[in-house]
């Protein structure tokens, strides 16, 4: 976009060319009520992860597919079990070495669990298929609802399927076209909240009471039963803990992400990285702080919002969170000497009364670049940028700084995200 000579005419670029399609993946969740059969099935496997561990460490064996090749035919005899398994082996039992090296520790499967390839099961009628030895195959019946049996009927292209002593993870994608989005949104994620750059707040402060309950009983239970090792490990499992913090995640991203799609909106997250490794031992904060940070699921919510947006085709962006809260979002003065107590304060440049949150989401939306057709709040980046610092430039920044003078009743209609009419002067960008 750039200024034609002294005049006040504005030459403008969109591109009307849809995104490129992408590919969405979601895993659904099945249970199903265990027989001797599936647990004999899940144990024969388990047995021959640690039998493929022991051979690719004893032998230095380098990469799946080398693993792949030396227990093909021996665990085939050994186990009786059809070719297909041997594959499945060799990816679990080199991804646990992997991670096992690189965290210093002793491989080993403990849990009882498969995984198999798309084309090596087969799912009809929530009936569950899978081989085990030759000529005999393992059919599990499935238990589904309403949200299980949308993916049942609809036309989706099956992925991989992992099966645990009660479930069975189908993983399920499809191609999605993302939508062009109108304005972006920013999300300042927190302890007790997620605040959205239009003055949307979610309260998650019912995550932040279940993780200090859990660690309330959990210091009881300790107390009491000081050397019993066996019901520790039990309790310190935190299942359920886990699933009812994961529920209401599961519910806030679904909140943000269908609130986006409504709107036409471009999601916009903080990158938040190194925060539990900044508040470890020996930076002398109290130890109930180092516990609230360390188990502040900030990572896990991102994760929901990201799968959720690309299901339904909702572009999402991640963005430095460095002094988003610390900076103005009128006059973009950084307040160096804001504490972190503070939740309001006044801009000693401007004058501004800013809400911590809301503003620190404001900067989080400003910071994306993700390609918009609406017009955002004034100051908001756009696709090109002007030179900063040059007072003098005439390039107007797109959808923030465009003329009212020189557009027309069709480009008012255009600028609104209004597609319907095309002409010489516009064509719209790709986004990325």
């Amino acid at each position: 976009m750039e200024a034609a000579g002294a005049s006040t005419t504005v030459a403008m670029e969109f591109d009307t060319t849809v995104p490129v399609a992408a590919q969405a993946r979601k895993s659904v969740k099945f249970y199903y009520t265990p027989t001797p059969l599936t647990r004999e099935l899940l144990e024969t496997f388990r047995a021959m992860v640690n039998d493929a561990i022991g051979i690719c460490i004893k032998e230095n064996v380098k990469g799946r597919l080398g693993l792949r090749n030396r227990i093909y035919k021996e665990f085939q005899d050994r186990y009786g079990v059809v070719s297909v398994l041997p594959y499945s082996v060799a990816e679990v039992a080199w991804s646990i070495v992997k991670k096992h090296r690189r965290w210093q520790r002793r491989p080993v499967a403990k849990r009882l669990m498969m995984k198999m390839d798309a084309q090596n099961y087969s799912l009809t009628y929530a009936i569950l298929s899978l081989p085990y030895r030759r000529g005999e195959r393992v059919m599990i019946p499935l238990r589904y609802g309403n949200y299980q049996r949308s993916f049942l009927i609809g036309c989706l292209k099956r992925g991989s399927v992992t099966l645990t002593e009660r479930a069975a993870i189908v993983c399920f994608t499809k191609k999605v076209h993302p939508d062009i989005p109108v304005a972006r949104v920013g999300i300042d994620l927190n302890e007790k909240s997620a605040v959205l750059s239009d003055g949307t707040k979610y309260d998650l402060a019912e995550v932040a009471r279940l993780h200090t309950e859990y660690g309330i009983r959990r210091r009881d239970f300790y107390r009491l039963h000081p050397g019993d090792n066996r019901l520790r490990k039990k309790f310190s499992a935190r299942s359920r803990e886990k699933d009812r913090v994961r529920q209401i995640l599961h519910a806030t991203a679904k909140a943000i992400v269908d609130s986006a799609k409504t709107r036409k909106q471009a999601i916009t997250l903080e990158r938040l990285g190194g925060i539990r490794y900044a508040h470890g031992r020996g930076n002398w904060e109290p130890r109930s702080k180092r516990r609230r940070i360390a188990l502040w699921p900030f990572h896990v919510l991102q994760s929901f919002i990201f799968y959720k947006a690309a299901w339904v085709g909702v572009q999402v962006q991640q963005v430095s969170a460095a002094w988003t809260s610390q900076t103005c979002n009128k006059c973009h003065r950084v307040n160096t000497k804001l504490k972190l107590t503070e939740r309001e304060w006044r801009c000693p440049t401007c004058g501004a009364i800013l809400d911590r949150d809301l503003n620190a989401a404001i900067n989080i939306e400003r910071r994306g670049n993700i390609p918009c057709l609406g017009e955002v709040r004034p100051g908001a980046q756009g696709i090109n940028e002007a030179v900063k610092g040059n007072e003098q430039t005439a390039t107007p920044i797109l959808r923030a700084e465009v003329l009212k003078s020189t557009l027309s009743p069709l480009d008012v209609n255009l600028k609104a995200g209004v597609l319907g009419h095309r002409t010489s002067g516009y064509k719209i960008r790709p986004t990325s």
